[in-house]
């Protein structure tokens, strides 16, 4: 450890600015090295032997170290590298501190584009909650009109609401049912559902749906793992491409899913509330009690963690920031330990990093868009 790194300790202890943290660490320093050792040396022997282990950690030649240290010097030469090692790790985590801080990014927020029938796109204002389709068009959710969408009239066109990383948006149907549409995701369906024997869209990524009950005339969700049925219903989707599994997970009501693997084959699969259907590559569908909570938290502005490893929290955070995560060579993270808790969503990158930071047993650093996870 650098003297210097000491000297700008003391001086911020005396200035009063020392963290916590800071403080026990001097307090350390000066246990360890104003203690009573008994080394039986002679000022002129102590100066030379602390000659050698400056020559130690050098890259003086081997010649010019001719004694041998005592054997209480060599206990205090022990304390100074653990403690050196310590103070070194200290600072280290200060500077990772530091960089999370100096290349921040923002949270994600409501943004989302409309692709029409004939290939127009239209960028949804941030600053509205939602857009809501009607027999008379497209408008957000406080009546205000969105110019240059063409009216959907009595004529069904299909239209896609897509959500960047970053980015979230809230869409109410014609018959009106509810759709919030987390990032990087995408809802395909028609603009009037009016004389069709199926209310039918299409989602990639994910989506909590509250949907308008009609025996009459089903609501189904198709995505590229599964095909799930309201039966008067609340329920989340979530079908990322990058996540293993389909995840269809009932709030309230009651659904059914089935897998799109082998749709003559297999058969629908029914689920009570707090049940999450999931299905694998391979058509499997399991079914678990869940904690709709947890589910749900990223509707409600949050990271909520149950027992999730650190890879599947990272990508939840990847498409919120639009960031890139990238893991350090030789990084274990099975061996991390599973994250429990909750972080806002509206909080900035580092702070939810550093939160995962106190319970996930790894490091940040931030490039750009790019997060290196470290140990």
């Amino acid at each position: 450890m650098q003297k210097e790194d000491i000297e700008k300790l003391l001086q911020k202890k005396q200035a009063g600015n020392c963290t916590p943290e800071e403080i026990a660490f001097l307090e350390s320093w000066y246990a360890q090295w104003n203690k009573d050792l008994p080394l039986g040396l002679s000022e002129q022997e102590l100066l030379e032997d602390l000659l050698i282990i400056k020559q130690m950690t050098t890259t003086l030649p081997t010649k010019t170290r001719t004694r041998t240290l005592s054997q209480g010097l060599l206990i205090a030469a022990s304390l100074l590298l653990i403690l050196s090692a310590g103070l070194f790790i200290y600072f280290q985590k200060e500077h990772a501190a530091s960089n999370l801080a100096a290349h921040d990014i923002g949270p994600g927020s409501n943004k989302a584009t409309v692709t029409l029938a004939n290939g127009k796109q239209f960028d949804l204002k941030n600053l509205k909650g939602g857009v809501v389709v009607d027999a008379s068009g497209l408008e957000y959710n406080d009546g205000t009109t969105i110019s240059g969408v063409s009216p959907s009239g009595e004529t069904a066109q299909q239209l896609v609401v897509s959500t960047p990383n970053g980015g979230q948006y809230q869409i109410t149907l014609s018959d009106g049912t509810k759709v919030w549409l987390n990032a990087a995701s995408s809802l395909k369906f028609l603009s009037n559902f009016a004389g069709l024997k199926e209310r039918r869209v299409e989602l990639s990524g994910e989506a909590y749906f509250q949907v308008r009950h009609d025996a009459k005339q089903p609501f189904r969700v198709i995505t590229a793992g599964q095909l799930a049925e309201d039966l008067g219903t609340s329920f989340n989707i979530n079908s990322y491409a990058d996540e293993p599994t389909t995840k269809t997970t009932l709030v309230e009501g009651s659904m059914q899913v089935r897998s799109s693997k082998n749709l003559k084959d297999s058969k629908f699969v029914l689920l009570r509330p707090s049940q999450q259907a999931s299905i694998n590559a391979a058509g499997t569908v399991n079914l678990l009690q869940v904690n709709t909570e947890e589910v749900l938290g990223w509707k409600n502005d949050n990271f909520i963690f149950d027992g999730e490893d650190l890879s599947s929290a990272m990508r939840k955070v990847a498409i919120w920031y639009n960031v890139e995560v990238v893991y350090a060579p030789g990084l274990k993270t099975g061996k991390t330990p599973l994250l429990d808790g909750l972080v806002s969503r509206k909080s900035k990158l580092s702070e939810v990093l550093k939160w995962i930071e106190t319970i996930g047993g790894v490091h940040f650093k931030i490039e750009g868009r790019r997060v290196i996870v470290m140990e």
